[in-house]
């Protein structure tokens, strides 16, 4: 049995990095087609050959569509499937901006620096580098495990819900779907004294709505009042201006609190023990505590994009914004939708949802799959407290949420508050000495469970 040092996983991780599997486009979730790069995730899956060869040789590998992966691995009951999922695309970079070429795969300073590294080629790497040593052991898995690999989640692609779709056609219920998303933290919050590892239990909804306004154009050296970019504009404001958006505080938020009360001082203990007596206050202290803050208690809004005329001195006939929500539970889409119908009348706008979908529902803390998780977790990471959170951004385990009753979301590395805020930004990176943990912890997450 070949159980590897950190210097070697990071060797391997690194040949995932150096394979540029970038998500181009926008997805059909958009209605606009998604074309990620084939020659390079065939140069991936042969990467992975190279580095995985007994997954490849004795694991059953089943292509949903062309580049998403779904491995079986045949285990001696087959009523509770447990499913491993990891997404092989990776956002664009601006290598201008990186200390190490972000698809060098560079091992310095005791990282691993590179797209990917933490979002999420770690998981890609670390779930096979676990199947390869289980299977060199010639361990024979109690429940069949699957791990299931999308080309598209970056762009909402199709990848992931054709590797559902799978499990469908063939009546195949997993009783635990994990999936990256939650990790361990040094720091979640300034003031709390240990590592934490956050699972995530729920995700906020997703939407990307366009607004426009109309004129009848003309030029600039006889504006008419009330352009189509002074009613955006002042549209814009309006929304970030007032509280459109009502804070709830969800039983899934203060289930994360109360998680966190072990982990802060005296008196802030006792308030998160009794965060239910404290409600009004966290409300109004949350948003400042933390950037996400406020996202965990409501729906919120971000304008990303706009558009005008095509030459500087002319008065266009129409133009755009559009803005990302996060939808919260407690704030729907439809909810959402009269707030905007309202405004789009008052600034003479039109609407278009692009793409709207409500927040997913809630993994039970009490239920069977919670409780094994925590207790690996426990196990292999006895420093570190634990606590359930919302799921701010979007995963491909969202597609699992209705066909599973636990499709959770975390990855067993340590993270530094740092680290994080360099996912989807410059100088990806992750500490090689958190990659040996990684493959032990997917190795006893199967070999223990029943």
């Amino acid at each position: 049995m070949s159980v590897l040092s950190n210097e070697a996983h990071a060797a391997g991780l690194a040949r995932l990095i150096q394979v540029p599997t970038i998500a181009t486009e926008l997805p059909a979730l958009l209605q606009m087609p998604v074309k990620t790069g084939p020659e390079y995730f065939a140069q991936f899956r042969e990467v992975l050959a190279q580095l995985f060869p007994l997954v490849f040789e004795k694991l059953e590998l089943i292509r949903p569509r062309e580049d998403a992966l779904l491995f079986k691995w045949t285990g001696k009951a087959h009523d509770r499937p447990l499913v491993f999922l990891g997404h092989q695309d990776v956002v664009p970079a601006d290598k201008a901006n990186w200390t190490h070429p972000p698809f060098a795969g560079t091992i310095a300073e005791g990282k691993i620096w590179g797209r990917g590294a933490m979002d999420c080629k770690n998981v890609v790497y670390l779930v096979l580098r676990a199947l390869e040593e289980l299977l060199e052991e010639g361990v024979v898995p109690e429940q069949d495990v699957y791990f299931g690999s999308s080309d598209c989640e970056e762009v909402a692609g199709q990848g992931a819900p054709a590797i559902r779709d799978y499990f469908i056609e063939h009546n195949i219920k997993p009783a635990i779907v994990l999936d990256e998303g939650g990790l361990i933290l040094d720091k979640l919050f300034s003031f709390i004294k240990k590592p934490y590892a956050v699972i995530g239990i729920v995700e906020k909804g997703f939407g990307v709505i366009k607004f426009t306004a109309k004129s009848r154009g003309g030029h600039t050296t006889a504006p008419p009042k009330n352009t189509p970019i002074e009613r955006l504009s002042r549209f814009v404001v309006d929304v970030h201006s007032h509280n459109y958006f009502k804070a709830h505080f969800s039983p899934e938020v203060v289930q994360m609190i109360e998680g966190l009360a072990e982990g802060v001082p005296a008196p802030l203990s006792f308030v998160f023990r009794h965060i239910k007596a404290f409600a009004p206050l966290v409300k109004s202290a949350l948003p400042k505590l933390h950037p996400m803050g406020g996202g965990l208690l409501k729906t919120n809004i971000t304008f990303t994009m706009s558009g005008g005329a095509i030459v500087p001195n002319m008065i266009p006939n129409e133009a755009y914004v559009i803005a990302n929500l996060r939808y919260g539970r407690y704030q729907t889409v439809a909810d959402c939708r009269k707030i905007f119908e309202k405004l789009i009348k008052k600034y003479d706008l039109e609407m278009e949802e692009l793409a709207v979908q409500d927040a997913t529902s809630v993994v039970d803390t009490g239920g069977a799959g919670y409780q094994y998780l925590t207790q690996c977790i426990r196990t292999q990471f006895p420093d570190v407290g634990i606590t359930p959170y919302v799921i701010m951004g979007g995963t491909d385990g969202r597609h699992f949420q209705e066909l599973s009753p636990c499709s959770l979301r975390f990855s067993p590395v340590r993270l530094t508050s740092e680290q994080l805020m360099t996912m989807h930004g410059d100088n990806e990176n992750l500490n090689v000495d958190a990659l040996g943990e990684g493959v032990a912890f997917f190795k006893y997450f199967i070999q223990n469970y029943r």
